[in-house]
């Protein structure tokens, strides 16, 4: 160890950053490793993440537009079955008047 000068021991400030120093040496030590692996797989994460929120989107969308294309269909078989109905009754009426006349 190295000795403190006198200067150093008034203004306090030097020793202080040495063990600021050491106490970061030591933590890179102990867990630096462990720091930087868990920074990489919380990164790797995130970004799975984002690829998931991104296909879930594009899914949504997708099912939307496909949504969509059957409400429509659908509206336009309801036309078409009523206007089919509608064609149906007007023709049974017209028997039903030409049966009612002698």
């Amino acid at each position: 160890m190295t000795a403190t000068s006198l200067n150093a021991l008034r203004n306090g400030t030097d020793s202080r950053n040495e063990v600021d120093d050491r106490m970061d040496q030591v933590r890179e030590l102990l867990v630096g490793d462990h720091i930087r692996v868990s920074e990489t797989r919380l990164n790797a994460l995130e970004q799975r993440l984002h690829n998931m929120e991104t296909d879930f989107a594009r899914q949504v969308d997708a099912i939307s537009v496909r949504m969509e294309a059957l409400a429509g269909e659908v509206n336009s078989e309801h036309r078409t079955a009523f206007n089919d109905l509608a064609t149906s009754i007007s023709e049974l009426g017209e028997r039903i008047r030409r049966i009612a006349k002698p």
